[in-house]
């Protein structure tokens, strides 16, 4: 009977364990307003880590995923997504795993993504998709001025080439633009001193993954609606903005908690719309600015503008646009 006990007790042990490295109780970082668009290619199902016989060492060499894949923290399906690729999306890798996993760097850390889906041959999109808003675009320069005041919208979007400088939030897997992520930090911490979790749902976003993301709910929209693909785009644009365009793509954006609508009905969000500001963030869009913003109401969408900024378009009651006089 004693034996049994001990068996059954070190049995206990090694379940809570398994729970406690591969919990399913997980939030998607590259998240969006829709996020049941993005369909994310399966993993292998192995759960047998490797040894450092298994494994094949090619540190530093740049590879392209095949297909949309998640990141996990371990190599194992079961394990946390600390992160998403899109297709054509580059990683470097760590090494090649025998197990069918490959060890990447992903924000400076040691992650992993099924073998199968990642190429040293960058893979071609030849996804043709309406804009119908890009003949009356313009492109701005991120870096130009206050880089915190930039306006990104359906008619103004950063070059594909643009990349933000990019810093970690606490250690959490998420991102933001390296001068923005201080302060997000400095709210989160203020915030859970007043018993409120303002959880990271998404931050950056990359022009590759918005692209994608776009290019979804334009599909679905045209399923569901049965529109055209211009009129599909169109409507996807007010939900999901089309790359460049979109405040995720530069870094200055979190979107909080969760993408639902009774967001606005959670003690998180009253915090936000009391406190937010002190830390330079503000609500970006709302019901009565659509007709200006392009974009459907989204409670959960904070945009950095600076703490010498925020109070002052906060108690304006305009958005960004109307504030600097941009269209």
């Amino acid at each position: 009977m004693k034996h049994k006990k001990i068996i059954a007790a070190f049995l206990l042990i090694i379940i809570l364990f398994t729970f406690a490295c591969c919990g399913k109780n997980e939030v998607d970082p590259f998240g969006d307003t829709e996020p049941t668009v993005i369909t994310t290619t399966e993993e292998v199902t192995t759960t047998e880590a490797p040894t450092t016989e298994e494994a094949t060492t090619e540190k530093g060499k740049t590879l392209y995923a095949t297909a949309n894949v998640n990141v996990r923290e371990k190599p194992d399906t079961d394990c946390r997504i600390v992160g998403k690729l899109s297709l054509g999306e580059s990683i470097e890798l760590i090494e090649h795993l025998d197990s069918g996993w490959s060890a990447v760097k992903y924000g400076n850390k040691r992650y992993y993504i099924s073998t199968q889906y990642l190429s040293e041959k960058k893979p071609t999109d030849k996804t043709e998709f309406a804009d119908p808003l890009a003949k009356d675009r313009i492109t701005v320069d991120p870096t130009e001025g206050n880089p915190y005041l930039v306006v990104v919208n359906a008619k103004r979007a950063a070059d594909s080439s643009y990349k933000p400088a990019l810093s970690e939030i606490f250690d959490t897997g998420y991102y933001m633009e390296e001068g923005v992520t201080p302060y997000y930090e400095e709210m989160y911490t203020a915030a859970k001193k007043d018993g409120i979790t303002l959880t990271p749902y998404s931050g950056y976003r990359s022009y590759e993954r918005q692209k994608n993301n776009y290019i979804n709910l334009t599909k679905q929209y045209m399923s569901q609606y049965k529109l055209n693909e211009e009129d599909a785009a169109r409507k996807a644009a007010t939900v999901i903005l089309p790359p460049g365009t979109s405040e995720h793509n530069l870094g200055l954006a979190m979107d909080i908690c969760n993408t639902r609508d009774d967001f606005a009905n959670t003690k998180e969000y009253k915090w936000l719309t009391e406190n937010a500001h002190k830390y330079g963030f503000i609500l970006r869009y709302t019901a009565d600015k659509q007709d200006i913003t392009g974009i459907v109401p989204e409670p959960w969408h904070w945009r950095f503008v600076g703490v010498e900024y925020a109070e002052d378009i906060k108690n304006s009651g305009l958005c960004l646009e109307e504030y600097l006089g941009i269209e």
